[in-house]
């Protein structure tokens, strides 16, 4: 009988190691340039659009983290002087989520990602692997991500900050660049929530 009583016991303290749990909606920016020299042209796109994140902190245990965004844009195509600004059918979706142990102020965690991204009609998806850290000082948190890790065409860096006020509400930022893509792709996110 005291066997018994012990499984309730541990399954209840598995269940109880989240400290803080956060939901942040944001606005989502991502802008992309690519030069074309030999032809003298010129490809530019600026998308805009909305993301919703959970994350799952613990002083002492695992941490957890999912996240969906969708951005939508336009293209511009410039030869010389002239431009062509097209409103196009570019949409570009992304699903995450990142496991993690916390080591007091320290957490780091691994992830994947699923991107799609669609544009006048040709589709292209895949699966990403991404590695990170989140660190602790106090009400403010800092994170560190390299995302597709396994993929050297998009394989890119983010950094950001997450700030907690009055343990209700919480503001954050984040800013990312691809490393080794032949545009310059920049992304930004600014993060609004509730911790409870």
């Amino acid at each position: 009988m005291k066997n018994l009583l012990v499984v309730p016991l541990v399954l209840l303290s598995i269940c109880v190691i989240a400290d803080e749990r956060v939901i942040l909606g944001s606005f989502e920016r991502q802008t992309q340039e690519t030069e074309f020299a030999e032809f003298g042209a010129n490809f530019e796109s600026i998308a805009n659009g909305f993301g919703l994140q959970f994350l799952n902190f613990a002083d002492s245990g695992f941490y957890f983290g999912a996240e969906f965004t969708r951005r939508t844009g336009d293209t511009e195509t410039c030869v010389g002087a002239h431009c062509i600004t097209k409103d196009s059918d570019f949409n570009h979706t992304v699903f995450s989520g990142t496991i993690g142990r916390s080591f007091g102020d320290w957490t780091p965690f691994v992830g994947a990602s699923y991107n799609n991204t669609d544009s006048d009609g040709e589709t292209v998806d895949g699966w990403g692997f991404d590695v990170g850290w989140w660190v602790r000082f106090d009400n403010l948190k800092f994170i560190g991500t390299v995302t597709n890790v396994d993929d050297d065409f998009s394989r890119g860096i983010s950094t950001g900050f997450l700030f907690h006020m009055n343990k209700k509400w919480a503001v954050g930022a984040e800013i990312g660049t691809l490393l080794d893509s032949e545009s310059d792709v920049f992304r930004f996110s600014l993060q609004l929530g509730r911790t409870f």
